[in-house]
């Protein structure tokens, strides 16, 4: 169980943040800087793993509710009342659908309708939600996770080889919509949930295979092998 302040995590995070920010800076050798998006992924599942016990479901929704949700309809606000007095008609429309989508927490799949992430040709102030979608996405899913992986022995890994097929089969036909559909990111979240379980292994824990070290190596290496 995670309860204390976890350095690697927010190395990890730091990270991430970093290969993002120089990819849309367009700096040279980070043309791949959106990668740091899955690392938010695989943390996720690593953390939702580690934070979620089912006998406290409420509470765990009532934490992350807590922590996302203040923010998240902040910036949509924000973001319309700066529209007003920026956007010109069709692109005020765009903000407000993108809210809309928002508000109902699907952004990705307002952005998947509109366009490819990569189309720098709309005006997409909200454009970031789209990752935070998919997360809010995967939270609401982790107690069926749970209750496949407690009934239905190797049920994650099913799902884990599903998605990441499904991923790689649909990227050939449509590249956004292995982007922006949660189903076809399902299996970055199971790689973090698969770091909780070999961390937690009996055998490791007894033997010490593991230190804390072990997750940034095992998150950074499972990227650069995909």
């Amino acid at each position: 169980m995670l309860t204390k302040y976890n350095n690697d995590i927010q190395i990890l995070r730091g990270y991430s943040i970093l290969l993002v920010l120089l990819f849309h800076l367009n700096i040279p050798f980070f043309s791949n800087g959106y990668l740091g998006v899955d690392i938010f992924f695989v943390i996720s599942g690593y953390l939702m793993f580690s934070l979620y016990q089912e006998k406290q479901i409420v509470n765990f929704y009532i934490k992350r509710a807590n922590r996302i949700l203040p923010a998240f309809f902040i910036i949509i606000l924000i973001t319309i009342l700066i529209s007003l007095f920026i956007a010109n008609y069709f692109d005020f429309n765009s903000v407000m659908r993108q809210s809309i989508f928002s508000i109902l927490f699907i952004p990705n799949i307002g952005f998947w309708y509109e366009n490819s992430y990569f189309d720098k040709s709309l005006f997409k102030p909200l454009l970031h939600l789209w990752s935070l979608g998919i997360e809010i996405q995967f939270y609401l899913i982790v107690p069926l996770l749970f209750f496949f992986r407690k009934y239905f022995k190797h049920s994650l890994i099913i799902i884990f080889f599903i998605s990441i097929i499904s991923c790689f089969l649909v990227l050939h036909i449509s590249p956004k919509t292995s982007f922006f559909i949660f189903p076809l990111r399902l299996w970055e979240f199971l790689i973090g949930a698969w770091g909780v379980t070999l961390i937690n292994s009996e055998r490791i824990q007894k033997y010490k295979i593991l230190n804390s070290k072990f997750f940034n190596i095992f998150i950074i290496s499972s990227l650069i092998a995909l």
